[in-house]
Order: structure tokens, then C-alpha cells, then sequence
């Protein structure tokens, strides 16, 4: 029996549930129907709603269902309105009301995103559409030219508020609700509840049903989580051993906070041939489109992104998440997991952490049950060992005699037989050496995360700490009972600091190499130089400070542009 017939929905919808093999509701999709579908005798009560759940729990249906059961088709004005934060999530969104509307012949759906020609969209509006899915800036264009008419407008939904608020749209979303009715009823879903989503509430919304999916449901029980204690310096280097250590069976998302970390992360791991893109919010959107289809495609098994931008890619077959460091908030780390362990599958979530923040790892797991394990990195013997087992089965796959060019093949067979037995092997250890082990030719064993070394727990760019709490330490403080001492062998010297850190990828010789290319300096002249987690420091001849911060403005830094000048202690 399908249970999503309790809640009184139209046949229509019934119907549709029951071609897409839709037929118990999830926690939120269950809470969520049971408020919002109207029935005939409250079908004029206004229901303004909060419903706080992460994605891949039902939540874009858990407002659809009821919203396409609430439009009247012979009304052709818009009745709904969905703003989400990215293309997409909207076009996620429109494709999940059309499944489910597909029996309502009459029901016309529009989605509205920038990144294309405007005037195809305002013939689509002119036509009459039922329900309008759109990202806040192009929504605001069309309000503004006023091809969107929101007279008849019922019911406002806000998917993924908390996003759009971190992506810098309040003002265009506080246009938007401005402009609609007074008697429309807001719907507002976010994976955390911050700040700014409280403040729509306050501000736009009355007697809100607020409802939650129980800690218990928010991460998938098919999902094994581990953090791993590892200083920035190494963390790229712990990240392609455990690709590597789970090479046949590893289709996941990286996740970096900032553009800057995600792009150079992508760019080192392309360079070393791992099947891996980036996905951040520098990218046009063809590109986008472009990384997305191929990562959904799987011609790609890795995705570098940032948390908005990774929004709106709905895939159930992940096998890895890893957090490059930990999020802003405990909420967002269960979103992120939540990516994983999906549809039954088996899932692993990987958390890079200091060895200061493994406290805060252990607030996470008390605070949603989760049972997260130290996960050790893989040692080099380790991976040589696994490399050499497959050069092996290699080795035996290729003794199997080919009929491929066979007639071709007999001068080089007739030339090999000729070789001694040990040149031979020789030969065969060098190319299956040069196939398999030559990533580790240089590598090195990578040293355990020490108390000594500067890590920091800086997750706000803002400076707040989020829910995962303050470090009691800045930027600035790093060792213990040094701070007063760090500049006493500086001499007639001046400090420099670069916005850019070890939280962007970065180490100190990218820091060199970047002075010396700029030409700026000669590299004998620079004297300490100091990465923390999201500025550099170098000292260099005050009386060349200011001549080198000129020099390093004018020259992009890892093709970005970033910020450079003196530091206040000079």
C-alpha cells in the first residue's frame, strides 16, 4: 500500500508517486505533507513553515508534493514561487515538480536563472505558468522589468535559505518577499539554522510550524566516518594516499572552504593524473554545466567543490566524502556527510582535522550520536605494498598471449628471446616500476600531526566560530608562550602579509617561489617566512618593503589576485 495516500493527496499525485516507485515518505517528507497539504475545510488557512533538514533526506519533495496538490490548474496566473541558491538546484527542483505533476496535463512549471537570454523567459511568464523556480538575482530582474506578477502568488518557498544567506542574497530575497502578497505563506527549508535565517523568520513570517528531522536520521546509517590528524602542510599529501588507498572504488566529493583551496587542489591532483575537476563560485556557468555532467557521467571520479557550489548535485552512487578541513558549523559537517551512503549503498566520510581540533570532533559525535573513528594514514610501505599487487596481477593479465598484432609483434619477440633471463626481468621490473610505483619514488613517510606545530581553528570568515565553538587562540598568537619573542631576530627588517594561507593549499615555497618569480626580491634577501591559516608572512629589508609590496600588487598570485601589504607591527 502506498502510504503517502494517508495524507489526502489528489489522485494525480498518487498516481505519479506510484510510477516513480514512491511509496513510504520520508521523516521530513512526512512531517512536512501532514502540515502543508490543505484539505477542503482549512483550504483557506495560511501555514507559515520551517522545516530544517540536510539533503538526501526527500526535502525538495517534501514541499513539492504539496504544492502541486495545493494549484488550481484553471488558474493561470503564478500561484508558487521557489527560490533556491544555484541553476542547479532549480533546475533539480523544476525536473523533481514535473515527475511529480506529470498526470496534471494543465500544470505549467517556468524556471528562471541568469546565465541565459532573459526574453525567452519573459515569453514563458507571458504565457501564464502555475509555479516559478528561480535563483534570487534573475527573479529580481524580472520583478524589476516587471514581467513576473506575484498578485495571485499563495505560497513563497525558500530552499536551501541558509545557502543563499551565506551566498550574499538577503537583499534580493527580502525584494522578493516585499513584493508578494501579504496573505502568502512562506515555506522555508535549510540544512542549519543560523543567524540570518531566524531573521526572516522574525521578520516575514507568523506562528511558524517549525519541524526537524530527528539527529538520529541526519547522516546516512550506511556511512562510516573518520577524522584523520594531519597538519595543513600535509593534508594534500594524506588526501592522494587515501584516493590512492581506495583507487578501484573511489567516486567522491573534496570539499575545501575557500575558491582559492578548491581550484589549487584540483590543479595538483590533475597534474598527477587523478581523474578529478573543480567546482566553485569563479566558474561561468557553462563551465559549471560542463564539470557537473561529466562528474554525474562519471568521466570524472572526483569533484573538488566548495559547500555552495556543490549545491543542487543530486548523486546517490558516492562512495567518499572528505572535508579538506573541518566546515564553519556542525550542521554543514552533517550535510556534507550526508552526500554519501545513500540508497542503500555503502558510504565513507574523511575529516582532515589538527591535532588541537580532534576536541571538536568529539563534541560532533556526542552532540548526533555519530560513532567517528581515528582513521590512520596509510603508510608508504603500505601503498608501494598495494601498487606492487597490482603490478603483479598485471604482469600475469599480460602473459596471456594476444592475437592482436601477432605477425607484427615477431621481430620484438625474436629480440627479447635473445636477452639473458635477468635482463629480462630487469626489464619487466622497470616498466611495471615506471607504470605503478613512480608517484613514489620521492615520496617520503608523512610525520604525525605534533602539538608543536601551528594549527588553528580560524572556521569563519568572519571571524565567529560557529557552532563547533572558539579555539581561545588567533591567527596571530601561534605557539604557546612564543608571542613575545617571534620577532626578536628581525633586526632592520620589514613584515609583509599576504591573505593567503595553508587553509588555501599553500606552503612556504609557494611563498618563495612567488617572491622570486615576481622578481621583487632576491631570494638571499628574504628572511623568515611564516604560513598560518589564511595569511603568509615575510620578512624582507625595510628598506625595500614597500618597493616589494608594489612588485608582489602587480603580479597575480597562482593566477588570483590577492591581497598584499605591510603588516601593522613594522
Amino acid at each position: 500500500m502506498n502510504e503517502f495516500k494517508s495524507f489526502g493527496l489528489s489522485e494525480n499525485i498518487i498516481k505519479a508517486l506510484d510510477k516513480l516507485g514512491f511509496t513510504t515518505p520520508t521523516e521530513i517528507q512526512e512531517k512536512a505533507i501532514s502540515a502543508l497539504t490543505q484539505s477542503e475545510e482549512v483550504q483557506n488557512k495560511k501555514v507559515d513553515f520551517h522545516g530544517q533538514a540536510q539533503t538526501g533526506t526527500g526535502k525538495t519533495l517534501a514541499f513539492g508534493i504539496p504544492l502541486v496538490n495545493n494549484i488550481d490548474v484553471e488558474n493561470k496566473s503564478v500561484q508558487a514561487l521557489i527560490i533556491a541558491p544555484t541553476r542547479e538546484l532549480v533546475l533539480q527542483i523544476q525536473e523533481s515538480l514535473s515527475q511529480v505533476s506529470q498526470f496534471y496535463k494543465k500544470l505549467k512549471i517556468a524556471s528562471i536563472y541568469g546565465g541565459v537570454d532573459i526574453t525567452r523567459q519573459t515569453a514563458q511568464l507571458k504565457k501564464g505558468v502555475h509555479i516559478v523556480v528561480g535563483t534570487p538575482g534573475r527573479l529580481n530582474d524580472h520583478l524589476r522589468r516587471k514581467n513576473l506578477d506575484l498578485k495571485d502568488l499563495k505560497t513563497l518557498v525558500l530552499d536551501e535559505a541558509d545557502i543563499m544567506l551565506d551566498m550574499g542574497f538577503k537583499k534580493e530575497i527580502d525584494f522578493v518577499l516585499n513584493r508578494s502578497p501579504k496573505d502568502r505563506q512562506i515555506w522555508l527549508f535549510s540544512a542549519t539554522t543560523k543567524i540570518g535565517v531566524d531573521q526572516i523568520k522574525k521578520s516575514h513570517m507568523r506562528d511558524v510550524v517549525a519541524v526537524r528531522v530527528t539527529q538520529k536520521n541526519l547522516t546516512a546509517a550506511n556511512t562510516e566516518q573518520f577524522y584523520c590528524v594531519v597538519s595543513s602542510r600535509y593534508r594534500y599529501q594524506v588526501l592522494c594516499r587515501v584516493i590512492d588507498q581506495f583507487t578501484d572504488n573511489f567516486y567522491g566529493i573534496i570539499f575545501c572552504q575557500t575558491k582559492l583551496l578548491c581550484a589549487e587542489v584540483a590543479r595538483k591532483l590533475a597534474k598527477k593524473g587523478y581523474s578529478s575537476a573543480a567546482l566553485h563560485g569563479d566558474m561561468d556557468q557553462k563551465m559549471r554545466n560542463k564539470v557537473i555532467s561529466r562528474f554525474k557521467k562519471r568521466e570524472c571520479d572526483i569533484l573538488i567543490a566548495t559547500d555552495v557550489a556543490a549545491r543542487g548535485i543530486d548523486v546517490d552512487s558516492l562512495t567518499h566524502v572528505i572535508n579538506f578541513s573541518l566546515p564553519e558549523d556542525q550542521e554543514s559537517y552533517v550535510h556534507r556527510v550526508g552526500r554519501t551512503g545513500r540508497a542503500g549503498k555503502k558510504g565513507t566520510a574523511i575529516t582532515f582535522v589538527g591535532k588541537r581540533e580532534t576536541r571538536k570532533m568529539k563534541s560532533l559525535a556526542k552532540r548526533f550520536g555519530f560513532d567517528i573513528k581515528l582513521f590512520e594514514v596509510p603508510s608508504l610501505q603500505d601503498l608501494i605494498n598495494a601498487r606492487i599487487s597490482k603490478a603483479i596481477s598485471y604482469f600475469n593479465e599480460s602473459c596471456i598471449e594476444s592475437n592482436k598484432l601477432k605477425d607484427q609483434l615477431d621481430p620484438l619477440r625474436t629480440s627479447i628471446q635473445d636477452l639473458p633471463k635477468d635482463k629480462i626481468v630487469n626489464v619487466a621490473i622497470n616498466l611495471l616500476s615506471d607504470k605503478f610505483l613512480k608517484d613514489y619514488e620521492d615520496a617520503q613517510e608523512i610525520p604525525a600531526s605534533s602539538s608543536d606545530e601551528e594549527e588553528y581553528s580560524d572556521y569563519s570568515r568572519s571571524g565567529r566560530s560557529g557552532r563547533f565553538g572558539r579555539s581561545g587562540r588567533s591567527e596571530r598568537s601561534g605557539r604557546s608562550g612564543r608571542s613575545s619573542d617571534r620577532f626578536r631576530d628581525t633586526g632592520d627588517m620589514s613584515e609583509i602579509v599576504l591573505h593567503v594561507g595553508s587553509d588555501h593549499g599553500i606552503e612556504k615555497s609557494d611563498i618563495l617561489r612567488y617572491c622570486v618569480d615576481s622578481k621583487a626580491i632576491d631570494k638571499k634577501k628574504i628572511g623568515r617566512v611564516r604560513v598560518i591559516k589564511r595569511r603568509s608572512f615575510i620578512f624582507v629589508p625595510s628598506k625595500l618593503a614597500r618597493k616589494v609590496v608594489s612588485a608582489l600588487s602587480r603580479k597575480k598570485f597562482q593566477s588570483k589576485k590577492i591581497r598584499i601589504g605591510l603588516s601593522g607591527r613594522n
